[in-house]
């Protein structure tokens, strides 16, 4: 039996797991785009991600992962998604945990686009005198139903795949992960 949570809710890590802490941080905007990705299924909706602050890159470095680093999707030969820097990956792992931990269906396409730089009149050490942060687009898909979802997998390259095969056969597909290259435990 599959546990669905209602839209809106946070899926939980169980207990004993480790997860990257740094998704953790993206749960509830997470949850917030999936909702609006399930309410218009097949539309792309978009959210900005801005760059962490002076006061998160320092937390996390403490930690030993740098959220400014750039993302590796190629690591041992491996493809995929190019999430840009170590920080937006973090928003797509939490993406798809929400996804996967809400018991939802239907495939979900993620983008991660260009950075654009701070507007001049952005001040980070007072944000709430205007302007707008430096930050990076990304924009979800929930794919939809039936034949347009098939139409739409079929258009995928097998490297965007996470389970490729002939007439439906399941094999592993060429993203996945190595946990002896994770900067968290």
């Amino acid at each position: 039996m599959v546990h669905r949570r209602p839209p809106g809710r946070i899926a939980v890590m169980p207990a004993g797991s480790t997860r990257d802490p740094v998704s953790v941080t993206f749960d509830a905007a997470a949850v917030r785009l999936l909702d609006r990705a399930y309410a218009t299924r097949g539309k792309w909706v978009m959210i900005w991600l801005p760059d962490p602050t002076i006061r998160q890159r320092s937390r996390w470095l403490a930690e030993g992962i740098n959220v400014g680093g750039p993302d590796n999707p190629t690591v041992h030969g491996g493809t995929g998604l190019d999430a840009k820097t170590r920080w937006a990956r973090a928003f797509v792992r939490s993406l798809n945990y929400q996804k996967k931990h809400a018991g939802r269906s239907g495939a979900l396409r993620v983008e991660v686009g260009r950075h654009v730089p701070a507007s001049p009149q952005f001040d980070p050490a007072h944000p709430e005198r205007g302007g707008f942060p430096p930050r990076r687009r990304i924009r979800v898909q929930i794919a939809s139903a039936g034949r347009a979802k098939e139409a739409a997998v079929t258009r995928l390259p097998d490297r965007d795949r996470w389970a490729v095969g002939p007439q439906g056969q399941r094999r592993r597909g060429p993203r996945w992960a190595d946990p002896s290259l994770r900067d968290w435990a």
